[in-house]
């Protein structure tokens, strides 16, 4: 597929934070790769309309990212379409709250493998289309979580996962520069406008020192430049908390 814009793939991109990255890279000129899995057809049909309404081309790929045959196949499907990959957001997770003492293996599995095992691979692939490139560069920009700096006990597999995508992104960085850039964004609790399943912690609100929560908006203007503007910036995780890590 030939393009002008330049491209981005989004993990998990069909919801939530997800779709608002896509949205907001979108309208900053990328054509957009969505990659989902379990989504359902009337939930990502509406998803790709309302980014392909930003300008962007939208092609969508169905993908269980904590499976590396499925990376892989994935992958194999963008070199085929896409002359070139600009960008990586490794943004799909899985989010549970668990009891330390009844934590079991699937449990650890699964946030092991779609947080930070998909992180890896996927950075892997991407890394070897964009050193294909004629420019030889790219950017990943990963998202992480408070709950990596911060000690979640209610949250260990989560937690300890996106330490690990902390300090990938630290190793990558250093491994492929100066040709692609790797930075984190770890935020803390995020609203999303119109998801009908979130409730607001009013006790937990007063933690944080802005006094709100962050909004999609507050990452994705952040992911915008780290993407667009950013020329020297790499390994670095950016808190986006509202001061809530003081």
């Amino acid at each position: 597929m030939s393009r002008n814009n330049k491209v981005a793939l989004v993990t998990g991109g069909a919801r939530r934070l997800g779709k608002d990255i896509c949205l907001d890279l979108g309208k900053s000129g990328f054509d957009i790769i969505l990659n989902y899995n379990n989504t359902a057809k009337d939930v990502l049909d509406k998803s790709v309309k309302e980014i392909s309404d930003t300008g962007a081309r939208v092609t969508a790929i169905k993908c269980d990212v904590s499976k590396v045959t499925e990376i892989k196949s994935m992958f194999e499907t963008i070199a085929s379409k896409f002359e070139n990959l600009d960008l990586l957001v490794n943004n799909a997770a899985v989010f549970e709250q668990t009891n330390f003492l009844e934590t079991n293996e699937d449990v650890f599995d699964k946030h092991m493998d779609t947080n930070l095992k998909s992180t890896f691979f996927c950075s892997q692939e991407a890394a070897k289309i964009m050193l294909k490139s004629e420019n030889k560069t790219g950017r990943i920009i990963n998202i992480a979580s408070l709950g990596a700096i911060e000690n979640w006990t209610g949250f260990i597999p989560y937690s300890l996962s996106k330490t690990g995508v902390i300090k990938l992104t630290a190793l990558l960085a250093k491994k492929l520069a100066p040709n692609i850039l790797v930075n984190a964004i770890a935020p803390g609790t995020i609203l999303i406008e119109n998801d009908e399943n979130q409730t607001v912690n009013t006790a937990e609100i007063k933690k944080y020192p802005m006094k709100r929560f962050a909004k999609s908006g507050d990452l994705t203007s952040l992911i915008i430049y780290l993407a667009n503007e950013n020329n020297y910036i790499t390994g670095q995780t950016f808190t986006v908390d509202g001061g809530r890590s003081l």
